[in-house]
């Protein structure tokens, strides 16, 4: 996976983001976002009703893919 790193750049202010956007910076689907987060594989918080996913749980997944990845080579 090449997540699009420009997310996570673009304001480096934002500390939450929504499902969608994490579908796209991991360039998976939605439904696949949910299902990370409901097996714990992705951390998520809900802000007024609304899941949000932490900036900090994007990069420990990403950072878990990543080893997992160096594992494989």
């Amino acid at each position: 996976m090449a997540p699009n790193s420009k997310l996570l750049t673009q304001n480096p202010l934002k500390q939450y983001y929504r499902v969608d956007e994490v579908a796209e910076y991991f360039s998976i689907s939605v439904r696949t976002v949910y299902r990370l987060i409901e097996e714990g594989e992705l951390g998520r918080t809900k802000i007024r009703g609304c899941l949000r996913v932490p900036v900090w749980e994007i990069e420990r997944y990403e950072r878990r893919l990543e080893r997992a990845l160096d594992e494989l080579s």
